[in-house]
């Protein structure tokens, strides 16, 4: 039988392995036929928006930037979308961070706490918070 895992992530990718932690166990479940909602929180909602990459000089070593490129989880995000996922973002944070307005990556939704975060709990088997 099907179990419903909810995610609630609350580390963006750069920060530490949470993003990538957290979206390489959702993938696990869905490959397991479970249903998965991640809700993303504090600085995880920055994994919601469409990448802009930066332009110029990014002062920042080349040998970092190596490092810190394969832990960014947009793509990710949006092939857990595909795979079935139910993700949305706390808008509220986003505002805080100055990013409300940036796109969505596709099927990413708008959300919050009181809505879709109380949705995702009211329906989920298993609750995970990753985050620092």
């Amino acid at each position: 039988m099907s179990k419903t895992l909810t995610i609630m992530l609350m580390s963006g990718s750069a920060e530490n392995e949470d993003a990538q932690f957290a979206t390489n166990l959702a993938e696990a479940a869905l490959e397991k036929g479970h249903k998965v909602q991640m809700y993303l929180f504090g600085n995880a909602v920055n994994i919601s928006k469409k990448e802009e990459p930066i332009e110029g000089d990014l002062h920042i070593a080349a040998r970092l930037v190596d490092h810190i490129e394969p832990t960014k989880n947009f793509e990710r995000v949006a092939s857990l979308i595909e795979k079935g996922a139910d993700i949305s973002t706390c808008h509220t944070n986003e505002h805080a961070r100055g990013i409300e307005s940036k796109e969505y990556v596709e099927g990413v939704k708008w959300g919050d706490v009181g809505g879709s975060f109380t949705k995702y709990l009211m329906t989920s088997d298993v609750l995970l918070s990753v985050g620092h």
